[in-house]
């Protein structure tokens, strides 16, 4: 149960084929609650800053899927198949990785239920996740952010499967709290829904399939640099810097002391291995996070953000997507010493 330093990236690869396929953000899915309206507790495992929730996908047995903001909801080829849904292929998927899985179109509706939450998305894609899987299972990510060695008592712990990925879809549909704390999702009605704790918010852009925020890095000895980011749960990094941004500012510190491990996503191992380090400081609106651990990516980026936020960052708050109004909350977790 290891997820990779990067997971899931390679998704970012065919947003541009996702957008044609796919509908309008808004109505790519018909969404409801079991019975009314009223908010609902789903909850989560957490491994290694991954959130992985129960998913039943036409009334099958509960798979294992990974919540992702940084992705649309998929399912792997293999439970498409095992339900006896019909598939389509259209191409292959475009992203990390030397060799990139068939990409199917799904050619009838699709159920996924959650605890008190369904959801069909209108259209939906099939992929397989073996690498991913793979990918997840191969390193120990720790709550930094940082790969760490795996005690020799967990080497042969069983394996984590990716079943899917719960993406855009359901985020477009309700307001999302992550509790890590308490290791829930708390789903809300969008057109209904008011916030009324002591978070801060954090504008949104909202695109075809990803979301992005305005933070500031700051690297040791230089002035703080302003950047677009793509807010990742599906990530197990704290943060990660791209290529052109790196290249343009040389972001890229001594490696001396510095680890590297290879990107990964659906089609596998990128080339170029990523550097692992720190930052001096990031700042997310009000929120300044000192020292987050720091992905330094050598391979093309398949986005135009300058970095991605992830999961290792997210994980010391309560976060509240709220897509409808365009906005992220965070609220620091009270349980937390840093």
């Amino acid at each position: 149960m290891k997820p990779t330093n990067r997971l899931l990236t390679g998704f970012t690869g065919f947003a541009a084929l996702l957008c044609f396929i796919l509908c309008a953000p808004v109505f790519c899915a018909d969404a409801r609650f079991s019975s009314g309206n009223s908010p609902i507790a789903i909850p989560f495992e957490l491994d290694d800053n991954l959130i992985y929730v129960r998913v039943s996908v036409n009334g099958s047995r509960p798979l294992s899927f990974i919540l992702d903001t940084g992705a649309h909801s998929i399912i792997h080829t293999k439970h498409a198949r095992s339900i006896g849904l019909k598939l389509k292929l259209i191409g292959q998927a475009r992203g990390i990785g030397a060799n990139q899985p068939d990409l199917y179109l799904l050619m009838e509706k699709v159920s996924f239920s959650l605890p008190g939450v369904v959801l069909s998305p209108r259209k939906l894609l099939a992929v397989a996740l073996d690498a991913v899987e793979s990918c997840v299972n191969e390193f120990n990510i720790d709550e930094d952010g940082r790969n760490i060695p795996s005690p020799p008592t967990q080497q042969s712990s069983a394996k984590r499967d990716v079943d899917g990925i719960l993406g855009k879809e359901f985020f477009d549909q309700f307001v999302v709290e992550i509790d890590y704390a308490r290791r829930l999702l708390n789903v809300y009605d969008r057109s209904s829904y008011k916030y009324a704790g002591s978070g801060k918010d954090i504008p949104l852009e909202v695109g075809e399939q990803h979301i992005f925020a305005r933070a500031q890095i700051k690297a040791v000895g230089r002035a703080p640099l302003a950047g677009r980011f793509l807010l990742d749960t599906g990530s197990a990094q704290a943060v990660s810097l791209m290529k052109p941004f790196m290249n343009e500012h040389n972001l890229l510190p001594s490696t001396e002391g510095m680890t590297s491990l290879p990107a990964c996503g659906l089609g596998g191992h990128e080339k170029e291995k990523s550097w692992i380090g720190t930052l001096e400081a990031l700042q997310l609106g009000e929120f300044k996070v000192a020292a987050p651990v720091t992905e330094f990516r050598l391979a093309d980026p398949n986005t135009d953000a300058d970095g991605f936020i992830g999961g290792a960052l997210f994980r010391r708050f309560k976060v509240i997507f709220d897509y409808s109004r365009r906005r992220m909350i965070l609220e620091p977790r009270s349980d937390l010493s840093k």
